[in-house]
């Protein structure tokens, strides 16, 4: 017998060691995963037909939220109700930036889905792409804004989520629940809990979103049942307790996280287990807990040490099977790292408004990118406030599965919650089972290839001109064919495949591509790859499940409707309106409408000929034509006013719009805002066919259309001045100020911009990273009142 004992216990020191070194080796497969986020800072969520959608990117590692500091493809896409993929954008991510914008011209009224990814992201699954909601309406009184009864036999559901994942009998459990009503939004319930003997146990309503918890202690032997008071007829079963099972009860205490583990206390023996506390699959820390002889333990963990968002909290036995399961959120607490100042609070139309800064950094920390900031009417925000900003955003989105309602109030304390309080809720309801980083765990790790792409891959191979066989060896060189520039050679394989790899276009442009063999015959012919298509359409039940629908804004029709009747007042072209008693005497002529968007109508449009090509640019044609165009170094000045440069819609500066050749310039317009004494000089380009000798067939020579990184426009904002201040056009700007680039100088900033006609509310957001990966944002708030 007492060589039996032996043996017990030296089998039980043998799997106890076993046992710890398996959480070890388990541990130790923990090590943080190469994953990325993208966020997308939206101007506003309200939009009017024509509009232009202002958009930030901010690209950042997945764990730490620091910006990539690598170059990075990103692509942007406008979803309708539908599915359909009606705008796209390619941009270039630099230190983990890049900015663009949408065009909503001829657009349909209706619900739209911005969504970005990478390709490194798409491997992760639709949940890992960033999505957001926003709104387009076209005409007046295009959306019945009106609110409609529901049918009293509206389908509601309620599901009830034990806070450890399971009940556990003669133990206290916590029960959180959620109802939501057929479009997935949180609706009010209140209902009470049977046992299946008829017995009442408790009552509960639900207090935020549709969400609420109530307590409760399971009896051996019975089942329980939910009934919803506002549905006498519903009867909602309760998942059934497990005798085994441990309860996990979570509250926050301060400075310290406060657990409570308590088990069936009707248990002969009562278990060991490992509390483990990880975040996004980072093992954080883990101890060893002995209940011995007690049904109820508790566990004070310092909160400090602790990164700042989602954490899981796991059970495992000791053979590492999990036991229960609950995600918290850690709130340190710090600031929000902005703090933003207005010179007043309340302004007239038309006055200059003044924004200090200041960053509030760690030690050892600062700003080394741009940060983005939107002021904004705030009736063109779905419920007034944004719906989601990039604290929302890299902290609750993009680590749980699933639409969340309204992300952003989770992070501000209202009349009846704290923010705290409804952290715990959404915990509890939407992060039960739904964390992202498990499935990311889960992923196969993707190619280093996606990670690492940037710029356009060009490949195809080289053929014989009258016959399929390839030509090894040749040589391929790529030009530009409007600006002379070269950008490259490359050789064929011994199969004729060639390969131009991240090659960096700005917009989509005409190229040359000649080849010719290893002895400088041209008789082939060059073949391309076609480029790798981006999703047309995606998945409705996808879109719907990784974003929440938002409502309009029940001021939104009034003040759009209201801009749209002043802006056709003042410019008929613009629409068609009848006004009774009204002779018109005479009507201004323009120039034919341009469709990119820095301006409705030319000045002046002076279309090329012949004789105009003996010019050796355009500047030195225009300060010909015209007394008022005065050239001299780097400047060139147009009745009094700074100039800016477009070509085909696209900004450039002044060395590339001289250098754009004379024969291959269509048109030429010139526009002037009389609010901001700037003028734009507006190149159009004529037709690839119509550009002498380009698209003549010649051996060895393909000349296609590459798309390259979309350029982005600069949002213009007028400047009131005593001149100006009183001019009769109308400005009803709803999104005041915008700009993507706002740069500190030792964590200070400054702004300045002007009101417009429009007398309401507006919302300050600012938003950005700092270098250590700290998440900044910072709001504010002012007033424009009536003259």
């Amino acid at each position: 017998m007492k060589k039996l004992t032996t043996a017990f216990l030296f089998l039980l020191s043998f799997f106890t060691q076993l046992s710890a070194q398996n959480i070890d080796e388990w541990i130790s497969t923990k090590k943080p995963l190469l994953f990325e986020k993208l966020y997308v800072h939206v101007d506003r969520e309200l939009y009017a037909s024509g509009d232009k959608i202002w958009m930030k990117i901010y690209h950042v590692n997945g764990i730490t939220h620091q910006l990539n500091s690598n170059l990075r493809n990103v692509y942007v896409q406008l979803i309708s109700e539908e599915g359909k993929v009606v705008k796209d954008l390619y941009l270039i991510s630099i230190n983990g930036q890049a900015s663009g914008e949408f065009e909503t011209k001829l657009l349909a009224d209706g619900q739209y889905t911005i969504r970005a990814y990478t390709k490194y992201i798409e491997n992760f699954g639709e949940e890992a792409c960033f999505h957001k909601k926003i709104w387009i309406s076209k005409s007046f009184n295009s959306v019945d804004l009106t609110e409609k009864e529901q049918p009293d036999d509206q389908k509601i559901d309620v599901s009830f989520l034990p806070e450890s994942g399971s009940l556990v009998p003669n133990a206290a459990n916590n029960v959180a629940f959620k109802a939501i009503d057929q479009k997935g939004r949180g609706i009010y319930v209140s209902g009470k809990i049977f046992n299946d003997g008829g017995d009442l146990i408790t009552s509960f309503a639900s207090t935020y979103h549709g969400m609420g918890k109530f307590s409760m202690m399971p009896q051996d032997g019975l089942n329980y049942y939910a009934t919803i008071d506002q549905y006498p007829e519903m009867k909602i079963s309760l998942p059934p307790a497990k005798v085994n099972g441990i309860c996990m009860n979570y509250k926050a205490d301060g400075e310290s996280l406060m657990f409570e583990i308590s088990v069936n206390m009707n248990l002969d023996k009562f278990p060991e287990f490992y509390f483990v506390a990880s975040h996004k699959g980072i093992v954080i820390f883990n101890k060893k807990i002995d209940m011995a002889d007690h049904h109820t333990q508790a566990i004070k963990v310092d909160k400090n040490p602790l990164p700042k968002g989602i954490l899981k909290i796991t059970l495992l036995d000791m053979s590492l099977n999990p036991l229960a399961e609950r995600l918290i959120f850690v709130d340190n607490g710090k600031t929000d790292w902005l703090n933003l100042r207005l010179n007043q609070k309340e302004f007239k139309p038309r006055e200059e408004v003044k924004l200090d800064i200041d960053a509030l950094l760690e030690p050892g920390d600062s700003i080394m990118s741009t940060m983005s900031v939107a002021v904004v009417n705030r009736n063109y925000l779905s419920t007034g406030e944004n719906s989601q900003n990039i604290k929302s955003y890299l902290l609750l989105d993009s680590d749980l599965k699933g639409a969340i309602e309204s992300p952003a109030a989770y992070f501000v304390d209202d009349q009846f919650h704290t923010s705290a309080e409804k952290l715990d809720l959404l915990m509890l309801v939407h992060g039960w089972r739904t964390y992202l980083w498990d499935d990311i765990e889960q992923t196969p790790a993707p190619s280093l290839n996606d990670w690492n792409d940037v710029g356009t891959n060009v490949s195809g191979y080289i053929k014989k001109l009258l016959w399929k066989a390839p030509v090894p060896e040749a040589k391929i060189a790529m030009d530009y064919v409007f600006r002379n520039n070269h950008i490259g050679t490359t050789t064929a394989d011994q199969n004729g495949r060639f390969l131009f790899k991240n090659v960096f276009f700005i917009d989509t442009l005409t190229v040359m591509m000649n080849a010719q063999t290893k002895d400088g015959s041209r008789n082939l012919e060059i073949i391309l790859d076609p480029l790798p298509e981006k999703d047309s359409v995606v998945s409705v039940s996808l879109l719907k499940s990784n974003s929440f629908d938002i409502d309009l804004n029940p001021n939104f029709n009034r003040d759009n409707s209201f801009r749209q009747m002043k802006e056709i007042e003042f410019n008929p072209e613009k629409g068609t309106t009848l006004l009774e008693g009204v002779d018109i005497v005479e009507k201004k002529t323009f120039s034919f409408a341009r469709s990119f968007g820095a301006y409705a109508y030319a000045d002046k449009t002076i279309t090329l000929n012949k004789d105009d090509c003996r010019f050796p640019n355009i500047i030195e044609l225009l300060v010909h034509r015209f007394a008022s165009v005065y050239a001299y170094g780097d400047s060139v000045i147009y009745e009094n006013t700074s100039v800016m440069y477009m070509v085909d819609g696209m900004n450039f500066d002044l060395r590339d719009f001289r250098n754009v050749r004379m024969r291959d310039i269509e048109t030429l317009d010139i526009w002037t805002d009389q609010f901001t004494r700037r003028t734009i000089f507006a190149i159009y380009r004529k037709p690839d066919y119509l550009v002498a000798n380009y698209n003549m067939y010649i051996k060895g020579r393909i000349i296609p259309e590459i798309r390259g990184f979309d350029r982005p426009a600069i949002f213009y904002s007028p400047k009131y001045t005593l001149e100006n201040i009183d001019s009769p056009r109308p400005d009803f700007r709803p999104t005041l100020y915008w700009n993507p680039d706002v740069s500190f100088v030792n964590g200070k900033a400054n702004l300045d911009f002007f009101t417009s006609d429009e007398a309401a509310d507006y919302l300050v957001y600012m938003e950005g990273i700092t270098k250590n990966g700290k998440i900044c944002f910072g709001t504010t708030s002012f007033k424009v009142d009536k003259k």
